[in-house]
């Protein structure tokens, strides 16, 4: 009984992400007319709906990746898009992320 609970204690963990904050961590000036758009999609899977492979985490990827491509420009009108895919033995997740960046003035 005490082996079943320990699994099943480890299995609820597989489930857990952080937290991801979204957008600049303050306003600051920037240049309207300097505008470039960064797109990104992270995917993982679940296999048997319960086994997860990458699934977790997809948003802290992609938003790093699109703070890493953007570098010091500032990060404005973030768009977040989740879709799946059903399969035979399991199902894709996708997290597709669209933001805008500006330039600093």
């Amino acid at each position: 009984m005490r082996a079943l609970a320990a699994v099943l204690a480890a299995l609820s963990l597989a489930c857990a992400s952080n937290a991801v904050p979204v957008g600049a961590p303050e306003p600051v000036s920037y240049d309207p007319s300097d505008r470039v758009d960064y797109s990104v999609t992270e995917c993982g899977a679940q296999l048997l709906l319960f086994i997860p492979f990458f699934s977790n985490g997809r948003l802290e990827r992609a938003m790093d990746l699109v703070r890493s491509r953007a570098g010091d420009r500032y990060l404005a009108d973030v768009r977040i898009r989740e879709r799946w895919t059903f399969l035979v033995f399991g199902t894709i997740y996708c997290t597709d992320v669209l933001a805008a960046t500006y330039g600093r003035r």
